[in-house]
């Protein structure tokens, strides 16, 4: 599944049109991308069909949601590897080793 993403306007709006093939995503790109073309007409594969002037738009991305799922999946993974390696060093630092042991006791009633 592909997405193509339209920017227009100072204002953030943003169009998303969904494609199911890589071709039909890349067509659409390359229409927006000419320079010749001023009145653009796009249909995606979810039943929007839209009409703008190519001189509203402010910038346009294309992404292969595949690809995209893969990426945030290894960005969480490094956020996890990165935590894992904080909570690993503060064990290991002196000072915060120092502070998480100076807690109130146990008060027990049975003596050890």
């Amino acid at each position: 599944m592909y997405s193509l993403s339209i920017s227009f306007g100072p204002n953030g709006l943003v169009w998303a049109f969904l494609f199911k093939d890589k071709n039909k995503a890349e067509l659409a790109y390359e229409l927006i991308s000419n320079p010749s073309i001023q009145n653009l007409i796009i249909e995606d594969d979810f039943g929007q069909k839209a009409c703008f002037k190519a001189e509203a738009i402010h910038s346009f991305l294309v992404e292969d949601l595949d690809q995209i799922e893969e990426a945030r999946i290894q960005r969480s993974l490094a956020d996890e590897r990165c935590k894992a390696k904080f909570m690993q060093r503060a064990k290991s630092d002196p000072t915060i080793r120092q502070a998480m042991g100076q807690g109130p006791g146990i008060v027990s009633p049975f003596p050890r």
